[in-house]
């Protein structure tokens, strides 16, 4: 009977489907170190709701073709065609799944719609990446298509046959009564259940919670919700009344950590982002490390004033906006590639020219390079330099752009003839997959146990050095403040502190100027939205600047972060991490004593004040967002009545553990 064979081929494509799906969570353990084997098989059922909802998209030609009360479907040229299809379809949905096995551990969650941003611009060099890709993990090449031979098995064993003998009355009887049937399943199972509105992706984190939703929910689920739904929705959690925060700062005036009087001249600024560099990386924040990998960058550090770094986001593309804009990412697709993309913002090279300044981004990939080129002119960035300006194809890696050595010497010489003072934004690459080495370049001799990537990050810490090397001769070298960061955290994790959602976002944020900033080591955290106001503080810039983040050379700022991955909003203030889904708090944790995220408080605290603080941080932003006013409208600046990013008391509930109002911000 055809409804034997359709209800086998269903089966086997689902079993597949969430196979494929859960590989996420085999090749990822170290992700999932938390979860034993019964926990992640729990999430695996689950996870087969949303599996249906796909199934039955996917394969809705199927149903409808196996169900026709018709000997038509015997005909051999229509089966061939849905068989056909059949392979095809589910083929597609699970490459998905395929993909992001390796591409969640870049990101720390399955892929949206804007993974298509990149394919879809031609500066990027798409080829060079993907076969490299393909080269280092053919194990999924072979695995996906193992499951695609087993797709062509099922199909050619199902294939229906056109019976010697007329159909019998009952063999019509079966078809309507099948069709009837999946008529009406059919709809619940793309809803994904009889509530009153289709499952969303919000939905997961009924049976996961945040850093295990990527086991729960599939790839093309994500991609097909992320893409069809808003961006995000305006909310109004609190009147105006009742808000304390303000992304609106009306003064960057400094109280701490600043040495000496006003300054008389105007410091240069030299903006380094290094690609990929987590603190877990990094010896001066990890001592105990199994390799010193960054000697350089960690004598550097050493004599800077640093801070608990955090990125806001996962990915380079989230970077920008953060460091520049001081506008986080609390959405599922990135803001270039959202249709708020055409939304006014204003940068740190926007504040910098009124000031006076010459300004210019350097990076090593094309200049089409996820649309950083863009957002440079964007934020008052007027020069970007990029693979295209740069003549030397000898030190290019092939795939992907120009090595951080040569880069950053091409950098020092183009910084030789701005005009002072000027700004100059440099963005590394080399420890970027594929962590390829130029020719000629020397590991030491106990590299032979480093990873690839371990290995770059050597290579660039060496490039940092010479380029130190040359700039501390160049004469503009002593009045300049250098900004060292990452784009965002390390994506090999050796240590299970760091492969959590707190650790994941951990980077080094570093001033340094001996001339003006004495060495410290601060305990506080800061995040990448607080450098915007902190260097235009730092440079003894007075001005009104719009950023989520704060001044962190202004001891009555509080040190905060935010972030947003896998449907969840984490907001800290350095001792209490508060999760929440939008709307109800769904997780606590003390990281100072829980750095691994393994005790849950929820039934113990609230931290209600957080909470709060969080909500209006995603109510400014998602309205801003909506509105357009990501950025200060000076001729309306009198209507404003203060600046509301100043202290505030705790108001966390007390516990045995945490006395209510503890101060507990660090040495100011």
């Amino acid at each position: 009977m055809p409804i034997f064979k359709l209800v086998t081929k269903l089966v086997v494509a689902l079993v597949l489907f969430s196979i494929s799906r859960w590989l996420i969570y085999l090749f990822n353990l170290d992700f999932f170190h938390h979860l034993n084997l019964g926990q992640a098989s729990r999430l695996y059922l689950c996870g087969m709701r949303f599996d249906l909802v796909v199934i039955a998209y996917a394969n809705f030609p199927v149903i409808l073709y196996y169900c026709l009360p018709s000997k038509l479907i015997f005909n051999k040229i229509p089966q061939r065609i849905i068989d056909f299809y059949f392979v095809i379809a589910n083929s597609i949905i699970i490459i998905f799944n395929m993909i992001d096995v390796i591409y969640f551990r870049f990101i720390g969650k399955r892929m949206t719609s804007e993974f298509f941003q990149f394919f879809g611009n031609s500066d990027e060099n798409i080829l060079p990446i993907v076969g490299q890709v393909f080269a280092d993990y053919w194990f999924m090449i072979v695995l996906t298509i193992l499951f695609i031979v087993l797709l062509v098995v099922v199909t050619q064993q199902t294939r229906l046959k056109q019976p010697a003998e007329p159909l019998p009355h009952q063999w019509h009887f079966v078809q309507w009564m099948s069709l009837l049937v999946f008529a009406a399943l059919t709809p619940i199972a793309c809803r994904g259940g009889l509530q009153a509105k289709p499952v969303n992706m919000m939905a997961a984190l009924k049976y996961a919670d945040s850093q295990n939703v990527p086991l729960v929910l599939n790839t093309p689920f994500t991609i097909v919700k992320s893409s069809t739904g808003q961006a995000v929705h305006e909310v109004f959690y609190y009147t105006p009344e009742e808000m304390e925060f303000s992304p609106l700062h009306f003064s960057t005036e400094h109280n701490r950590f600043i040495a000496g009087d006003s300054l008389e001249y105007r410091p240069n600024v030299v903006f380094i982002v290094l690609e990929s560099f987590g603190q877990e990386v990094i010896h001066y924040y990890n001592p105990d490390r199994r390799y010193h990998i960054t000697p350089f960058l960690d004598s550097l550090l050493a004599q800077s004033l640093t801070f608990d770094g955090r990125a806001n986001g996962r990915r380079s593309i989230e970077a920008l906006p953060s460091l520049l804009s001081g506008i986080p990412s609390l959405m599922d697709i990135d803001l270039t590639s959202s249709p708020y993309f055409n939304n006014k913002v204003e940068g740190l090279g926007t504040y910098l020219k009124c000031h006076g300044y010459s300004t210019s981004m350097f990076h090593g990939g094309n200049n089409g390079t996820m649309n950083f080129d863009v957002y440079a002119n964007t934020t008052g960035f007027d020069h970007y330099f990029g693979r295209k300006e740069y003549d030397n194809d000898g030190d290019f890696d092939g795939r992907w752009g120009i090595f951080d050595g040569p880069f950053l010497q091409y950098c020092l010489q183009n910084m030789d003839t701005l005009t002072q003072p000027f700004v100059s934004l440099l963005y590394t690459l080399s420890s970027h997959h594929p962590y390829s080495l130029p020719k000629g370049f020397e590991l030491p001799k106990e590299s032979y146990l480093w990873s690839g990537f371990e290995k770059t990050v050597y290579y660039s810490d060496c490039a940092l050095r010479d380029f130190f090397e040359e700039a501390s001769q160049r004469p503009w070298y002593d009045s300049t403040l250098f900004v060292i960061t990452a784009d965002h955290a390390n994506t090999e994790h050796y240590l299970s502190e760091y492969s959590n959602l707190w650790g994941m976002y951990s980077i080094p944020i570093a001033f340094y100027m001996p001339s003006r900033i004495p060495a410290r080591r601060c305990p506080e955290i800061a995040q990448q939205t607080d450098l915007n106001v902190s260097i235009l503080s730092a440079l003894d810039l007075n001005d009104t600047v719009f950023s989520f983040g704060r001044n962190v050379f202004d001891s009555l700022t509080e040190q905060n972060s935010i972030a947003y991955i896998n449907q969840t909003y984490q907001y800290s203030n350095g001792l209490y991490l508060v999760q929440s889904d939008g709307d109800q708090t769904i997780g606590v944790f003390n990281i100072r004593k829980d750095r691994q995220l393994e005790d849950n408080l929820i039934d113990r605290i609230q931290c209600a004040d957080l909470a709060k603080k969080m909500k209006e941080r995603i109510q400014e932003y998602n309205n801003r967002l909506i509105s357009n006013q990501l950025y200060i409208d000076k001729a309306t600046l009198h209507e404003q009545e203060k600046d509301s990013v100043y202290h505030q008391p705790d108001l966390w509930e007390a516990t045995p553990e945490e006395p209510a109002g503890t101060d507990q911000r660090g040495a100011e």
